[in-house]
Formats: C-alpha cells, structure tokens, sequence
C-alpha cells in the first residue's frame, strides 16, 4: 500500500503481489508487474487526500493509481523481494 507521499515522489510501483520461486534445479523465478510513472501526480486543494498518479506498463498500458486503488500497489522500495 503506498500513502500520498509514495505517490507524489515515487517512479516505480508493482502491482499486485511479487513473486519469489525457486525451481526443482535451483532457479529463480520473479514474478513482479511493473508499473512507471507517466507523468505528474494530479493533486487537489478542495480535496486534500485525494490524488491521481497516471502510470504505464510496457507501450499501450495506461492506468492511474488513486486511494482506492491504493491498496494494490506499492513502490519498489517497500517490494517484499528486496528484504
């Protein structure tokens, strides 16, 4: 879950839950959907907790991450796979 903080500063977020899975070889698998900021985060003054942060995945995939939507994603620097 990322606060209006994340949202404002970060450029990276993953959506959904991140993945770690080691094969019976010995492989790792990731499995992480990234989502990149595409441009400025949408901020109101009437509204104080509101906020819209339009991102995209890969080259035809737009979407914006507002506060109900904020419980999906979280930044890369929170990912559970970087612990």
């Amino acid at each position: 879950m990322i606060n209006m903080q994340q949202a404002v500063n970060a450029q990276e977020f993953h959506a959904g839950e991140c993945v770690k899975t080691i094969g019976k070889r010995g492989g790792v698998k990731i499995t992480q959907e990234i989502w990149r900021r595409n441009g400025k985060t949408k901020l109101w003054k009437t509204r104080p907790t509101e906020y819209q942060v339009p991102i995209k995945h890969g080259l035809y995939a737009h979407a914006y991450i507002t506060p109900l939507e904020a419980d999906q994603v979280h930044t890369s620097e929170d990912c559970p796979l970087n612990n």
